[in-house]
């Protein structure tokens, strides 16, 4: 089986070590797909550099003419913004580039740390957060602030920092309970499974489910 390349965008710098990791434990593990890979992700260095205009385009261009990729993932915090409609004006752009790669979405609700709240115990355990900590596991996507709890949550002295605990905490999710928990890691789930499907069957346009 030939190998394939997944080439990832991200927006900011936590994303750029934490994202690789996760989607390189997701496609073997949780996909058995030892044939794809991923690159180092495209930083786009802040959210608005991807919704302006002509700036998201520019990093997709990037991955088909030099990365030469397979499929094109790309991840940002919906924020205040419903993931959703977020999702759909970025396929309607890919839409109009005419390119001849699949592309596939992903927005975290409201913040990528929120995926990390599924997995409070294991972060306990390795000493990232501090012992008693607790969040209501059924309200981790309803209101940001997660960087600010993970900030008063962790050991005496600590605080987070995305370009070093962003990773580390990736590295603690657990795939089945997140899954549960966040309608957005789900989304990531199907973002994943629609790419993979496109690559195999040679399609260009992804039909996402929402």
């Amino acid at each position: 089986m030939t190998n394939k390349t997944i080439s990832l965008i991200v927006e900011g710098y936590g994303e750029e070590d934490a994202f690789p990791n996760l989607m390189n434990r997701l496609l073997p593990d949780h996909f058995q797909r030892y044939d794809i890979f991923t690159n180092i992700p495209k930083n786009a260095k802040g959210r608005y550099q991807l919704t302006q205009v002509g700036g998201f385009e520019k990093y997709v261009n990037h991955c088909v003419r030099i990365d030469k990729a397979d499929g094109i993932l790309v991840l940002l915090d919906a924020d205040d913004d419903c993931p959703i409609n977020l999702a759909k004006g970025f396929y309607m752009r890919v839409k109009q580039m005419n390119i001849q790669i699949p592309v596939s979405f992903v927005c975290a609700k409201c913040e990528y740390e929120a995926w990390f709240l599924a997995s409070i115990d294991v972060l306990i355990q390795k000493g990232y957060l501090k012992e008693g900590a607790s969040y209501p596991i059924d309200k981790i996507e309803e209101k940001r602030g997660v960087k600010e709890w993970l900030n008063a949550n962790m050991p005496a002295g600590r605080r987070y920092r995305e370009t070093i605990d962003q990773l580390k905490m990736t590295q603690c999710i657990k795939f089945k309970q997140t899954l549960a928990l966040s309608r957005s890691f789900r989304r990531l789930e199907h973002a994943i499974a629609e790419l993979l499907h496109a690559i195999d069957s040679s399609t260009i346009t992804i039909t996402p489910s929402f």
